[in-house]
């Protein structure tokens, strides 16, 4: 949530001198009358209003000078200026300045130019962005979002005594956190709550900078816990945030990076996003938990990077019907399993539920993965499956997470004849078909109905299914032709909620298909 809206701001400041005099002369009209009144207030506040505002006030008091401004530089090199220069016409030609000689035609071009493009190096250009930050350690450690200082050359800290620092970064994309260090002591460090005490409904008060109006205050309430958001303008800058807080304090562009705290003055979560239609507050704003950012900022702090554990699943949080079909109470439900994992090599399968890792209970998706986050790399870890009313335990040597992957791929589109479409939407051969494997070069040993083809704006599409996966399992029945499928789909009835393994390139899928 950059902020370069400052030809706005101008814009802005420009009317407060017009506001301010009005204010003057209604100060002066009144001063005379201001003497001769009781002093007493015209409305007297009960205690228990006094004392919400009395708490308000501590915690302004306690966390203003721990939060700063933060502006950030970045240098864009600009590409050549390119013109079409006209062949030289002697010392009469525009491009012969006396004493200038490197108009002379410029290079190439001598004192007699031959015409044709030239190129003129263009002076590198500064775009600036601000945002917020929270000092989180006396000695100079700042906590900010990493989008607020991603690629800056000139970062420059403001605190609110007015000095001003420029800044060393630490970054981490995937949590969108950064470290900034700045050379000063004895500074005035805010504390980070436990985050997993946070309740909805509780108390949630705002620092920042939104529009570059530093050392803002904004209440409002948390209104919900362990929100999902992919949040980006392609998918090549999407970051995925598996847990945010929501609250309604009021969080404009910014406001990235400041304190969201509770009313003991501790930072709860470091504001990073906001649900708008027009780019302003309308009362959905989002932070990064405390414990999420404890986490990463302890790893910038002493090493420099963040490492993390890999387990190798999506797991989501299983709806009420789940839970019913399954047989159990909670979990995280394994919907999708990548090659090559540990969760693969362990022998976890799509449709398992985790209920326990290391022999702590699994509440939800949430729990799951910061339980594999926080693990080191290399650990032996035991895990608890619900797996099709057994329970099974696996053994996991967790790894460590991959670099983020910003690049997008491509699905094939093979040319197969295959059965018609059904009440799914899809057309489908078998996958052991010579004609299949050749088009999608899968292995020998998978069986299953790959999809050929998809009607548009069927169940199938609209679960994201594409050309080229493969059914291996639909509605708890194994499916291992396309034959097999046809039959199967057959016996599903209209209106029902059913899901689909998935066999595509790189791992195994769970699918949720609604049926019209």
């Amino acid at each position: 949530m950059q902020d370069n809206t400052w030809r706005r701001r101008a814009a802005r400041v420009a009317i407060i001198p017009a506001v301010f005099g009005l204010g003057c002369a209604a100060a002066i009209a009144t001063k005379g009358r201001a003497g001769s009144q009781n002093a007493t207030p015209p409305v007297q506040p009960s205690a228990q209003v006094l004392g919400v505002q009395n708490a308000f006030e501590q915690v302004a008091d306690k966390l203003r000078p721990s939060v700063v401004f933060i502006e950030s530089r970045q240098t864009i090199n600009q590409p050549m200026l390119r013109f079409r220069q006209e062949r030289n016409q002697g010392q009469d030609s525009p491009f012969n300045v006396p004493g200038f000689p490197g108009f002379q035609g410029f290079p190439g071009g001598g004192g007699q130019g031959n015409g044709g493009l030239r190129e003129i190096p263009q002076a590198p250009q500064h775009a600036t962005a601000s945002g917020s930050g929270v000092i989180v350690r006396s000695d100079g450690y700042i906590l900010t979002n990493d989008h607020v200082v991603a690629g800056a050359d000139k970062v420059t800290v403001k605190l609110q005594d007015g000095r001003e620092f420029i800044g060393q970064v630490k970054r981490d994309y995937r949590s969108d956190l950064a470290v900034v260090k700045i050379d000063a002591n004895n500074l005035p460090a805010a504390e980070l709550a436990n985050s997993d005490g946070v309740r909805t409904g509780e108390w949630a008060i705002a620092f920042g900078s939104p529009f570059g109006l530093s050392d803002t205050m904004t209440v409002g309430v948390i209104s919900a816990l362990h929100r999902q958001q992919s949040i980006g303008e392609s998918s090549r800058d999407t970051r995925f945030y598996s847990s945010l807080l929501q609250t309604d304090a009021s969080i404009n562009p910014g406001n990235s990076g400041g304190a969201l705290v509770d009313v003991y003055g501790r930072v709860i979560g470091i504001n990073v996003a906001i649900e708008s239609p027009s780019g302003g507050n309308v009362g959905i704003g989002f932070a990064i938990p405390a414990n999420t950012a404890r986490f990463v900022m302890d790893q910038l702090i002493t090493r420099g990077s963040v490492t993390r554990g890999y387990l190798g699943v999506r797991p989501t949080t299983p709806t009420y019907n789940q839970l019913k079909s399954y047989g159990i109470k909670s979990g995280a439900l394994v919907a999708e399993v990548t090659d090559g994992t540990p969760a693969k090599t362990a022998g976890i399968d799509v449709e398992d539920v985790i209920v326990k890792f290391n022999g702590k209970d699994i509440d939800n998706d949430f729990a799951l993965r910061d339980m594999v986050s926080r693990t080191t790399p290399g650990t032996h870890v035991p895990v608890v499956l619900e797996r099709r009313g057994s329970e099974v335990t696996v053994n996991v040597t967790i790894g460590a997470a991959p670099e983020v992957n910003l690049t997008g791929t491509a699905s094939v589109a093979p040319n197969v004849q295959a059965a018609p479409k059904g009440k799914l939407g899809v057309q489908v051969g078998d996958a052991s078909d010579p004609a299949v494997h050749e088009q999608l070069g899968l292995k020998s040993s998978i069986r299953g109905a790959v999809i050929t083809d998809l009607v548009p704006g069927s169940p199938a599409q609209e679960a994201g299914l594409q050309v080229g996966d493969i059914f291996v399992r639909l509605a708890g029945r194994s499916i291992e032709s396309a034959a097999q499928l046809s039959e199967v789909a057959k016996t599903l009835q209209s209106g029902a909620d059913i899901s689909a393994v998935i066999r595509r390139p790189g791992g195994t899928v769970l699918v949720d298909i609604h049926l019209e």
